[in-house]
């Protein structure tokens, strides 16, 4: 198991990005993470599927915290328990917002969220 530092925690606390394990299958649960992952969007978060850095959280489908996922996302959800970085239902509504507050916080006071650009950057 690596070690945790205080500082590495620290910084995982200050990323935008949250890392999303699993695939959910049913009609609820993939709607339910749609909207979870645009809501992030929207707040200015990077939702990723791979841990190659600091994460604020890791949103799981209800399988994969059940033991019943892949092994390749029961080892994600180990490299991120390892890490420290806290692994919350795609469901719990209320861990994702008490989890990512103090960074959209920080996001909302330096005008940084996913509006902020005066420029348009479609295609």
């Amino acid at each position: 198991m690596a070690t945790v530092t205080h500082i590495d925690i620290a910084r995982a606390r200050r990323s935008r990005r949250v890392l999303f394990i699993g695939n959910p299958t049913r009609y609820k649960e993939v709607s339910h993470w749609a909207m979870v992952k645009q809501w992030m969007v929207v707040h200015g978060l990077e939702p990723v599927r791979k841990l190659d850095g600091p994460a604020l959280c890791a949103i799981v489908t209800e399988d994969v915290l059940d033991g019943v996922g892949s092994p390749q996302d029961a080892q994600a959800i180990q490299n991120a328990r390892e890490q420290g970085i806290p692994c919350i239902s795609v469901h719990d509504s209320t861990q994702i917002w008490q989890a990512t507050a103090r960074v959209r916080a920080s996001i909302a006071r330096s005008g940084g969220g996913a509006h902020s650009s005066p420029h348009h950057q479609g295609a």
